[in-house]
Parts: C-alpha cells; sequence; structure tokens
C-alpha cells in the first residue's frame, strides 16, 4: 500500500506503520479464533458421536439383562432388644464409682485372760458412705442451664440482665437476672 503512494510526510508514515501492525495482530488473532471454532466443531462431533454410541448401549442392555429366576427371600427383621432403662447422661457430671471393698480382716485371735483385750482400743467400723444418686428433676444445679425451648445445655445458655425488672435503685441500679439461649435466642 505505501509503495504506491510517493513521499508521504513522515507522521503519515508512523501511523501507516501501526495501522498496519494493528492489522496483522487483528489477523493473527482472526486465525486463533478461527482455530478455535473448528477446534470446538471436532469436540461438539466427537461428544456427539460418543453420545449415539452409549445411547446404543443403553438400548442393548434392558435386552441383555434378564429378572432373576426366584424371587429374592424376604428376610425377617431381627427380634427387637430388650429396653434397658438407661440413666440419662449430663455432660457437667462425671459417673461416681464406688472405692473397691477394703481387704477382709484376718481372722480373730483368742487372748489368754491375762492379756487386755484389743477389741476395746479400736473404734468401731463406720459404713461406708454412698452418695445418694439424684434424678435430672430433684438436682436443681443440672436443670439450671438448660433451654426449655431447644433443650441446649450448658454454656449454651448466658445469664442476662432484665431491664424490665429492677431490684434495686440505690447506690445503683440492680436488675434482676433471666436467662437466654444462644443457640435460638429464647428467654425466661
Amino acid at each position: 500500500m505505501k509503495n504506491n503512494i510517493v513521499e508521504l510526510p513522515p507522521e503519515y508514515e508512523e501511523m501507516l506503520d501501526k495501522l498496519e501492525s494493528q492489522i496483522t495482530e487483528l489477523f493473527s488473532e482472526i486465525h486463533y479464533y478461527q482455530a478455535l471454532v473448528t477446534e470446538k466443531e471436532n469436540t461438539i462431533i466427537r461428544l456427539t458421536t460418543e453420545n449415539r454410541y452409549l445411547k446404543a448401549q443403553i438400548q442393548d442392555l434392558p435386552q441383555q439383562i434378564s429378572p432373576p429366576p426366584t424371587p429374592p427371600q424376604q428376610i425377617s427383621p431381627p427380634p427387637p432388644l430388650p429396653k434397658q432403662k438407661s440413666q440419662p447422661s449430663y455432660p457437667s457430671q462425671e459417673s461416681y464409682t464406688p472405692p473397691p471393698p477394703p481387704p477382709p480382716l484376718p481372722p480373730k485371735q483368742e487372748y489368754p485372760p491375762s492379756y487386755p483385750s484389743r477389741e476395746s482400743n479400736t473404734p468401731p467400723l463406720q459404713p461406708q458412705y454412698t452418695e445418694p444418686t439424684l434424678t435430672p428433676s430433684e438436682d436443681t444445679r443440672i436443670n439450671k442451664r438448660v433451654c426449655p425451648e431447644c433443650g441446649a445445655m450448658g454454656f449454651a445458655i448466658k445469664e442476662v440482665d432484665d431491664k424490665s425488672r429492677i431490684i434495686s435503685y440505690t447506690p445503683q441500679r440492680i436488675y434482676a437476672k433471666k436467662k437466654s439461649c444462644t443457640k435460638c435466642r429464647y428467654e425466661w
């Protein structure tokens, strides 16, 4: 193009060079996109042939599979397990295990009458203390932090000031406490 034009000003020559370089870049982009399009078309053709092949295989499958000759045996349900009463477990309460029984005492020895009796010096054995077991309704410590709405326990329950009930005005305001569940936002 610029060979046909004689004596151009230098500004036009620079512009022509820039435009020619842009044209070559655009042609290279066009070739790149055309290659992408042909690749996509080849992928579409390959996938459609695979799809046809798989559909043909699926149509052949019902003919190849035959039903089992005998009906399956019905499995009888297992017998119900006996219900065992288990005490509910609470995460904040450790289970109590009684200490092992003391070793048996040696048999009593008969002393001659000249020796004083040892039994008078020993204190009588006291029965071992066993901790009474409390049900959750009897033990107020357990029910103290349980949400009545969702059943959340422990640290999910927060104590908050109840601004609607004032206990004392002096020396500063003291409010009653209410509990709130951080999981379901229930307050009581």
